[in-house]
């Protein structure tokens, strides 16, 4: 674990097999994880992580959105699941999936589901039919504000240029927005480009808001304010550095 700020650390990514950096907020009273990974048995090492840190087991765990990286760790995950009504929805529907070589195959065929995924996932998993979903508890529309203790967190959903079912998680004593992949470009619905109006729409949102630095599933884990802004405004995907805005911290 690698520890950002007073409240947040995070795990490491593993590109090999897509594992995004999975956080984690610690409050006085309660700690909050931020996505359960792509596998039970890599959420099951992220908490042998926090232990060896002797950090707490999450008392809850927030999904950012239904993308199999961040959401297939869930059968491992004992404490309650919140995500947003769309991110269920997704989850729902991929929860009725069959994981065998031929219904993969199929979904490759039809577009259902991506090469990069498929590929990805034969990595993660040895043997597919191992593969499991699962669900949130709480679900919320809009917006959904958490105080965990000396650390107030607040989740946004929003409409995002890589999903639309996306969670924003913002820790305010922290100035950190979690973004996930919500900056990304959009690989199921848009053939993996930026749509402009959800581009414009993301970018006005985050010009509003008062966070200093930006957390990212993948590729670098932090960007600062500044340089996120200066690449979404072009239409570009953002580069892995750490910005120098996070220098000395």
């Amino acid at each position: 674990m690698k520890r950002f700020s007073e409240h947040i650390w995070y795990r490491q990514e593993d590109p090999v097999t897509d594992l995004p950096y999975c956080y984690y907020i610690n409050g006085s009273r309660f700690s909050l994880a931020v996505d359960a990974g792509n596998s039970p048995e890599n959420y099951r090492k992220f908490l042998g992580n926090l232990a060896s840190e002797r950090l707490r087991e999450p008392t809850m765990l927030v999904l950012t959105h239904w993308h199999y990286d961040h959401t297939f760790g869930l059968p491992a995950v004992t404490c309650p699941v919140i995500a947003s009504e769309k991110a269920q929805e997704n989850l729902l529907r991929i929860s009725n999936w069959e994981w065998t070589e031929k219904a993969m195959r199929q979904r490759l065929a039809s577009g259902e589901s991506l090469q990069f995924a498929y590929d990805k996932l034969h990595i993660a998993y040895p043997d597919v039919t191992k593969i499991q979903t699962g669900l949130a508890d709480i679900l919320f529309d809009t917006e959904m504000n958490i105080d965990l203790g000396g650390v107030h967190v607040r989740l946004v959903h929003r409409d995002t240029p890589h999903t639309r079912d996306a969670v924003l998680v913002f820790a305010e004593e922290d100035e950190a927005l979690i973004g996930g992949d919500s900056h990304d470009v959009d690989y199921y619905d848009n053939d993996g480009r930026f749509d402009p109006g959800r581009l414009d729409d993301y970018v006005k949102y985050l010009e509003e808001s008062s966070f200093r630095y930006y957390l990212k599933g993948h590729d670098g884990a932090v960007i600062g304010r500044n340089e996120l802004l200066a690449a979404l405004r072009e239409g570009k995907t953002l580069p892995g550095s750490l910005t120098s805005e996070r220098e000395g911290l």
